[in-house]
């Protein structure tokens, strides 16, 4: 079987997990932060401004940032954003 799976990142890391897409008038994105335990930390999904599934996985970079500063972890933990 082929395809990707999830790899834990290092002790001292966090990874979100994320995508972006477009599909005929509909734009959204999600993601998921883990910890190097594979515990999920934050999760978001919904629709995003964006007339493409690039511009959309801008924004999810841009939303991935602010989940990661909100949680207060800017200095605290390196940041993975895996698109």
């Amino acid at each position: 079987m082929g395809g990707r799976f999830w790899c834990p990142s290092r002790h001292g890391w966090v990874k979100f997990n994320v995508s972006g897409l477009a599909n005929e008038d509909e734009v959204g994105c999600g993601g998921v932060l883990r910890d190097s335990d594979g515990v999920a930390r934050a999760l978001f999904s919904g629709p995003v401004t964006a007339k493409d599934s690039i511009t959309a996985e801008v924004g999810v970079i841009i939303i991935t940032l602010d989940v990661f500063l909100a949680m207060g972890w800017k200095g605290k933990r390196s940041l993975i954003i895996e698109i």
